[in-house]
């Protein structure tokens, strides 16, 4: 199975589903994380927009090894800025065929960052556009299974489906706190995104909250485009 995860900025994949790839990726599944930005405003005022998304770049491409991640790639979309436009939508339908996965991941359509707003509803266009023959991009057309969508607690975000990851969690944290740059900026800007306070106390007890609900121990909550319910994403 190739999965594709979608994401706005790095460390978004392993805060939102880092245990889901690496059970996928344990498994021998191909998983590719692709950035739309690399970050460049997560950072303090004393640095440069560069020499932030550089850093974090690295990060990301070190977390994502952590988790075992086929490929991590990087799109030249400006953080803060993702735009919804039919240039962008067809940029993303060429991504997907690209990749030409069976699953997407990417965030969901309610959210508190724009840019996870946009690039969630462009990840969803653009799959739908994908397969269509007579869209005409750089790449074959194809046509993924199904696009699961994961959600932070300051949106109306609720899991209908939960992947198990017990004994992967470990795995998950190690690879978040590869986000050097950030765990220190998230901590400091938790006025602005509240659920980073204590980012990885938070997130263990979020996952294991999914897991009470799921009959785990612990979990990641997705909400499908399309409904299912199994141990893996396909």
């Amino acid at each position: 199975m190739d999965i594709l995860v979608v994401v706005a900025h790095p460390d978004d994949a392993d805060v939102f589903c880092g245990g889901t790839i690496a059970k996928h990726a344990e498994r021998g599944d191909e998983v590719s994380i692709v950035h739309m930005t690399r970050g460049e405003y997560g950072g303090l005022r004393t640095d440069s927009q560069e020499a932030v998304g550089r850093v974090r770049e690295q990060e990301a491409r070190d977390s994502g090894a952590v988790l075992g991640a086929s490929e991590v790639a990087f799109l030249e979309f400006k953080d803060g800025r993702i735009t919804y436009s039919l240039e962008n939508r067809v940029e993303m339908v060429d991504v997907i065929r690209e990749y030409d996965p069976d699953i997407i991941l990417t965030h969901y359509k309610d959210d508190l960052h724009p840019d996870h707003r946009a690039t969630s509803r462009l990840v969803t266009d653009a799959y739908y556009m994908a397969s269509l023959p007579l869209v005409e991009t750089d790449f074959e057309p194809c046509d993924p299974d199904n696009i699961y969508y994961f959600g932070k607690p300051t949106s109306e975000f609720t899991p209908s489906m939960f992947i198990d990851i017990d004994g992967y969690l470990e795995q998950k944290v190690t690879a978040i706190k590869k986000h050097e740059s950030q765990v220190e900026f998230l901590v400091e800007h938790g006025g602005i995104d509240a659920e980073f306070d204590n980012l990885i106390d938070g997130l263990r007890a979020e996952n294991l909250v999914f897991g009470k609900q799921a009959g785990a121990r612990s979990a990641e909550g997705f909400v499908p485009l399309h409904e299912s319910a199994q141990e893996f994403l396909g």
